[in-house]
């Protein structure tokens, strides 16, 4: 293996090492006093805007309306979830680095898909760091599941792989264009000589609606799009993508784990963030209102059951911006191996 591969291994694994399973965060007694007193006096006088770019039911909506939630606690203020939907993401991220207000009631809940669409979708016209964050929230790797009704129900992913390797094109696979969904199933094919059938879909959870009508073979999603469902029997998880075995799926094996290598590794990365240039008196209150509440333990268990937990070391928005910093780094090095960046 490469230099590089072991070091996006490495790299990886630390960025989604909450998913060993780290307790609950303590939160503050007097959590609402100090973002009170940090509250301008004229801010805010209507509803937060919490955006996020993804369908209604998927795991980045679900994220950002319990993180809505818990603000709306700690702050008393008014929080309403926006889906600015399309293009996979892309609609949405392209309005928020260029067009979204500055003055404060506009924040996004945002995951490391962005930097894909930055570096590369965007075609130059946006950068990712037109949104400055504010509060971490999780991380979680993605689940891989198959019906438990359809045809590959008793087969492992092993035995898909070599299927897609036997004949090309059969085994069918969800995918969010331009995203990690994506470039994972194409680092799996690259290493196995593998040749899925790639569907494309907006979200995680029209991937499971059509894995359950028998529109594609192997969904890719997060745990708490399918959580309902493998409660119910009607998936079964079949691959983890994150570094190690998920706490939430135990009994499925990663991805490096069915392939035997080390650097088969994606996840979601999730924080809040604002478009550059709201008023810092603005800004440092809506960092310690979110920050706050991404400490909730109430929110914290609502992450575990998603499948995702929170970092208590990224407290600050400086600490925040230097981890992404990383995973940036990782997902340029990817795109400049894979020949999509010059």
């Amino acid at each position: 293996m490469k230099k590089n591969d072991v070091r996006r291994a490495l790299l990886l694994a630390a960025a989604l090492a909450p998913l060993a399973g780290a307790p609950a965060f303590a939160q503050d007694g007097d959590a609402k006093a100090r973002v009170a007193r940090l509250k301008p006096k004229d801010f805010p006088t209507q509803p937060i805007e919490v955006n996020v770019v993804y369908p209604a039911g998927g795991g980045m909506d679900l994220n950002a309306r319990l993180t809505a939630k818990a603000f709306e606690k700690i702050t008393g203020a008014q929080a309403i979830v926006n889906n600015r939907t399309g293009g996979a993401g892309l609609v949405g991220h392209t309005w928020l680095a260029n067009q979204a207000p500055n003055d404060g009631y506009t924040v996004a809940i945002i995951a490391n898909l962005i930097f894909a669409d930055s570096m590369l979708r965007g075609q130059g016209r946006w950068s990712y760091d037109k949104l400055e964050p504010i509060a971490f929230l999780n991380s979680e790797g993605n689940s891989l599941v198959v019906s438990a009704d359809g045809p590959y129900k008793d087969k492992s992913f092993k035995d898909m792989v070599e299927l897609a390797k036997a004949k090309p094109g059969t085994v069918r696979i969800s995918i969010l264009p331009g995203t990690i969904f994506e470039y994972m199933v194409e680092q799996v094919e690259t290493v196995t000589g593998a040749k899925f059938l790639k569907v494309p879909f907006q979200g995680g959870a029209p991937s499971i609606t059509a894995l359950l009508g028998n529109n594609v073979d192997i969904a890719i999603a997060y745990y708490g799009e399918i959580r309902s469902f493998l409660d119910a029997k009607k998936l079964v998880p079949v691959a983890v993508s994150s570094a190690e075995r998920s706490p939430f799926l135990p009994q499925a094996p990663t991805l490096n784990e069915v392939l035997g290598r080390n650097d088969v590794v994606w996840g979601a990365t999730r924080w809040v963030a604002v478009p550059k240039g709201v008023p810092a008196e603005r800004k440092a209150y809506l960092a310690a209102a979110f920050g706050a509440a991404a400490r909730d333990p109430e929110l914290q268990e609502e992450f575990r059951k998603l499948g995702a937990v929170g970092n208590t070391g990224l407290d600050t928005p400086e600490k925040i911006s230097e981890h992404l910093a990383g995973l940036v780094r990782l997902e340029r090095d990817f795109y400049a191996k894979s020949g999509r960046l010059k």
